[in-house]
C-alpha cells in the first residue's frame, strides 16, 4: 500500500510543535498517536523504534502519527515532562485528525513514562479509545526497593556476578551513585518553602496514574520485557496495591511478554515482536 510521510507543524498554547505523519492511500478509521518517552529522545523513539512502527502499521493501513511534545526534539517550548504533556497530546490529536479527515479513533502509544504519562490523561480525550503501552514507569521508593533487593538475590546466584568480582570487573560506583542522588533528590522534595509562600503540595504522579487509569474506558494492550526493573517495579505497584489491583482488573487489558526483551526493545527481534504483536492486536480491534 501507498503510504505518504507528511511533516506537520502544529500549535501547543503558543509553541510550535513538530510531527510526522503517515497516510495510506486508504486509511483506516482508527490510527496511533505515539508519545516519545523522556530523556534525550525525539519523534523517532530510542532505536528508530518509532519508526519502524510507523511504516509497518501504515503499509497495513493504519495511519500513524509521532511528534515531539513541547521541549523534545524540535519542538518549541518549555520541557514539562511526562506528567505534565495533556495540553500536548490534545494538540497532537486535533492536527492528526486534519492530516486525516477519515481519522474516527485514536490509539495512544507509549513506553516507559510517555506510557505514564498516557495513564494520567488518555481518559480525559473522547477520540481515543485504546492504549499500547509497554513498561509504564511506576517508580517510588518502595518498589525500587522490592526490585534492587531481588535484582541482587538473583545476582548473587549467578556465576558470572562471581567472575566480575573475583577479577575485579565489578564497578559498584554507578549503584552507589544512583543511591546518593536518590537521596539528594528526596531531600530537595522535602525541603521546605522559606521565601515566605505556601508551599505546593504535588500529588504523586503514581496516583494520578490510577486515577487516570481507573477512568478510562478503552482497551488496552500491555507489553512487558523480562529483562526490564521498570516493568518489574509496576508489576510490583500493582501486587502492592488493592486499588491497583481493582483498577488493573477491572480494565480490558491483553497483556504480553516478551522474556528476553530489555526495557527499550532495542534488539531486532525485540523490536519486531513488539511491532507484531501490537499490529495484530490492533487489526483484532479493528474486526471485534
Amino acid at each position: 500500500m501507498n503510504v505518504e510521510e507528511i511533516a506537520l507543524a502544529f500549535d501547543c498554547e503558543g509553541a510550535t510543535l513538530i510531527g510526522i505523519v503517515h497516510r495510506p492511500e486508504s486509511p483506516s478509521s482508527r490510527g496511533v498517536l505515539s508519545l516519545v518517552a523522556g530523556g534525550p529522545q525525539y519523534r523517532a523513539g530510542c532505536c528508530r523504534q518509532l519508526v519502524y512502527m510507523a511504516r509497518d502499521f501504515s503499509a497495513h493501513g493504519i495511519p500513524v502519527m509521532r511528534f515531539d511534545h513541547r521541549g523534545v526534539g524540535d519542538s518549541e517550548g518549555k520541557f514539562l515532562d511526562f506528567e505534565d504533556v495533556e495540553k500536548d497530546l490534545a494538540a497532537a490529536i486535533l492536527a492528526f485528525k486534519r492530516a486525516v479527515p477519515t481519522l474516527r479513533e485514536v490509539i495512544l502509544w507509549g513506553g516507559c513514562n510517555a506510557a505514564s504519562g498516557i495513564m494520567i490523561n488518555a481518559y480525559l480525550y473522547p477520540e481515543v479509545t485504546g492504549l499500547i503501552i509497554t513498561n509504564p514507569y511506576a517508580h517510588t521508593e518502595a518498589t525500587q526497593t522490592v526490585v534492587v533487593r531481588k535484582h541482587y538475590m538473583r545476582r548473587l546466584k549467578d556465576p558470572t556476578f562471581w567472575a566480575k568480582v573475583i577479577k575485579l570487573r565489578f564497578n559498584p560506583l554507578p549503584n552507589i551513585r544512583s543511591a546518593l542522588l536518590s537521596v539528594f533528590k528526596r531531600v530537595i522534595r522535602n525541603k521546605p518553602n522559606t521565601d515566605g509562600g505556601e508551599t505546593k503540595q504535588v500529588r504523586p504522579f503514581t496516583e494520578r496514574m490510577l486515577s487516570g487509569f481507573k477512568q478510562f474506558r478503552g482497551k488496552v494492550l500491555l507489553v512487558m520485557s523480562g529483562q526490564s526493573l521498570t516493568s518489574e517495579e509496576f508489576d510490583v505497584l500493582v501486587a502492592n496495591s488493592s486499588e491497583w489491583q481493582k483498577a488493573y482488573n477491572s480494565a480490558s487489558i491483553s497483556r504480553s511478554e516478551l522474556t528476553e526483551a530489555d526495557q527499550a526493545f532495542s534488539a531486532i527481534e525485540a523490536r519486531n515482536k513488539l511491532i507484531s504483536v501490537a499490529r495484530d492486536w490492533l487489526i483484532k480491534q479493528q474486526h471485534d
